[in-house]
């Protein structure tokens, strides 16, 4: 029961993944083939593009044997050994079950380690069936919040699209202002014009009335230029 729910965990974890398989041809193109990856890629090799039958070797403790139950309900058979105990009589299983037609599968640093260190089963596998050995691994990272197709971008787009609009209508307030700011030093300016042409105009018309050179017409268009 703990090994179906095991296998459940594993589908459903690869449900929630956005697999891409690279250069599958590598593997898809052999008729048959001795697929090989580290013991620390095997979570999702279950869902690689592997073919049955098809054989691994899986140590003989108590977390080879839950291993292997999980295996069972992916239909992929066992051979029970390792480089610690019990590794001849499973290699030369996995080679009788390659020379009958089924695939292999070796994790060639085994669960002890040395991590990521070759062993030699997987190449005397390799020498005595004549299959070619295929190199799989399995990597994957975190999805960026701002990426597309995340509920988590659409808020940074419509964040950032806020601060955008918001430095747009900021920059475009500042332009009002400054505009407006202009207009109005403009407005002043020509009002004080217009006060400094009717100061000289009154100041003109006092003279020419002091001096009896004044007449009405002049006087109502100094009234007219002061009002306007």
């Amino acid at each position: 029961m703990t090994s179906l729910l095991s296998s459940w965990l594993v589908r459903g974890l690869h449900a929630m993944l956005r697999v891409r398989h690279v250069n599958v041809e590598n593997l898809t193109d052999q008729k048959q083939y001795i697929i090989a990856f580290w013991h620390a890629h095997l979570l999702l090799m279950l869902h690689s593009k592997w073919r049955s039958p098809i054989v691994v070797m899986i140590s003989r403790s108590k977390d080879g044997e839950y291993i292997a139950r999980v295996f069972d309900h992916y239909g992929v058979e066992s051979a029970r050994g390792s480089s610690t105990r019990g590794g001849s009589a499973a290699l030369r299983e996995m080679i009788r079950v390659a020379r009958a037609g089924r695939n292999i599968v070796f994790t060639p640093d085994g669960p002890k380690g040395p991590n990521r260190v070759l062993k030699v089963g997987v190449v005397v596998a390799a020498q005595a069936t004549g299959l070619p050995i295929v190199p799989i691994a399995f990597a994957a990272k975190k999805k960026s919040c701002c990426a597309r197709g995340t509920a988590w971008s659409s808020r940074c787009r419509s964040h950032a699209r806020s601060s955008s609009m918001a430095s747009r209508s900021s920059s475009t307030g500042t332009r009002m202002s400054s505009e407006s700011g202009c207009v109005s030093k403009l407005r002043c300016t020509s009002l004080k014009k217009r006060q400094m042409n009717a100061s000289r105009s009154y100041g003109k018309g006092r003279r020419q009335k002091a001096e009896g050179r004044s007449p009405s017409g002049k006087r109502a268009m100094t009234a007219r230029t002061s009002a306007f």
